[in-house]
């Protein structure tokens, strides 16, 4: 069966942020209530979103990457996530754990992701009825007062180069079947489904010229590449606004007038801001509260190569500034770091200024441990933003692992703590570490990020 996979980008494993006394108390949050959007992005201002699932899923990289996501762009959402994924796990097994995994967090959207392993067990076996089992799930999610439920493909495996009668090749053919049976399954309107099994084949494809790109390095689970794919492809299912992040300026006589659209919760609205020029010819300009680039992958070769449009457009951030001297050169800056010189032909047309491939060195375990990257202010300006934010959900995550209910699931009522206690402290505690990785979100939205044109000498 399929085991849990760590992510790649993550190694350190400590706890982020600070809880007090009184950030632990034994109180249910506050859900959302009222009619759920049909249309727009699906989630709503304060859910608790669970994600119910097997190895892939306690991976924890596709959805770090969403949560990421929605603490880069959105914010104001006050989102929480909670990570409910046990290796080798089917879809019966998540239905058998539910009280004690899924509806114990009060959960008001949960992902439920199976498939991988359903689709090795042989006919008859009760973890092969994939359908009935997930069936089960969204009626007790449902009788649990769950809100929202959002189904999700299994990924394939990597059959390329394996022999036609392997077990691995088999297990794909049955899961070519689980999701034929899952797009053809009628459901109501509170269940949303999302594909992405075509998605990471079309990726596999794209990435078979570069033997030394694993997409799926042991043929069962994603890399980081994989689970980036999986995540932009989530986002854009449940209708999250993925517009590429651009920038447009205007040179008029002596003044530089730009206009952006804005982070938050009205991305649809335009920022305007008219900077002068300075003694040198050069103009600045703060897109601090711009939507930002989300650079799931450090690698902007390795983004195209799985030509996925979404999470190519998600990694750029575009400048386009009208009005220069078309065949003079200018020098572009990002906090005083500089970019690289264009022509004024060539930044009318617009320039992506994200690093065209990343050759800084990886951030070391005692680095990522104590958040090195939320203080970096080089180049990598945007990679940094998100590296810092990734690496806080890791050790929140991590801490998540260490509090498993199942720990104290056993101790009798006489016991030193009885499981509802526990629970309830675990709850408050992440939620607290949620609520300081969303103020560090926000606190990242108003940090100054400076954008400089300057006639290059």
């Amino acid at each position: 069966m399929a085991s849990c996979a760590q992510s790649e980008r993550s190694p350190s494993s400590n706890i982020s942020g600070q809880t007090s006394s009184e950030d632990v108390q034994t109180q249910s949050p506050k859900l959302p209530t009222g009619p759920r959007p049909t249309s727009g992005l699906l989630l709503v201002p304060g859910d608790r979103i669970v994600w119910l699932g097997d190895s892939i899923t306690a991976a924890h990289t596709y959805g770090r990457y969403v949560e990421t996501f929605f603490l880069l762009r959105r914010p104001d959402l006050n989102l929480t996530f909670i990570n409910a994924g046990i290796g080798g796990h089917s879809a019966l097994n998540g239905l058998n754990r539910l009280d004690q995994d899924v509806l114990s967090q009060r959960p008001s959207v949960v992902v439920v992701n199976f498939g991988m392993n359903d689709a090795a067990y042989p006919a008859g076996s009760p973890h092969a009825a994939f359908i009935q089992n997930i069936d089960a799930i969204i009626q007790r999610l449902r009788q649990g007062g769950v809100q929202r439920i959002i189904w999700v493909e299994p990924t394939p495996a990597h059959t390329a180069g394996v022999p036609a009668q392997s077990k691995l090749v088999d297990r794909q053919r049955q899961l070519e079947r689980l999701v034929s049976e899952m797009r053809n399954h009628p459901v109501r309107s509170d269940v949303i489904k999302v594909q992405w099994h075509d998605q990471m084949k079309l990726a596999l494809n794209s990435a078979a010229s570069r033997p030394d790109f694993k997409l799926i390095p042991d043929r069962i689970h994603p890399s980081a590449a994989g689970h980036a794919i999986m995540a932009v492809e989530f986002l854009r299912q449940i209708g999250a606004d993925l517009e590429p992040a651009v920038i447009e300026s205007t040179l008029r006589n002596s003044s530089l007038e730009t206009e952006f659209r804005l982070a938050g919760a009205d991305t649809k609205k335009v920022q305007k801001i008219r900077s002068t020029m300075d003694r040198s010819g050069g103009a600045s300009v703060d897109i601090s509260t711009a939507l930002p680039p989300v650079p799931m992958l450090y690698s902007a070769d390795q983004t195209k190569l799985l030509g996925n449009q979404s999470l190519e457009a998600l990694r750029g951030l575009t400048w386009r500034i009208k009005g220069l001297e078309q065949n003079a050169r200018y020098a572009i800056q990002i906090d005083g770091f500089n970019i690289g010189r264009y022509t004024g032909a060539e930044l009318a047309k617009g320039v992506d200024i994200m690093p065209s491939d990343v050759n800084r060195k990886t951030l070391s375990v005692a680095a990522k441990r104590e958040l090195e990257a939320c203080t970096l202010k080089d180049q990598y300006v945007f990679l940094n933003d998100f590296e810092c934010l990734f690496d806080m959900l890791y050790q929140k995550d991590q801490l998540r692992m260490l509090m498993r209910p199942d720990r104290v699931r056993d101790l009798p009522d006489f016991g030193t703590i009885r499981l509802s206690t526990y629970t309830n402290f675990t709850n408050n505690w992440i939620d607290s570490s949620s609520r300081a990785i969303t103020e560090r979100a926000l606190q990242i939205r108003k940090t100054p990020h400076t954008l400089s044109v300057i006639p290059a000498r």
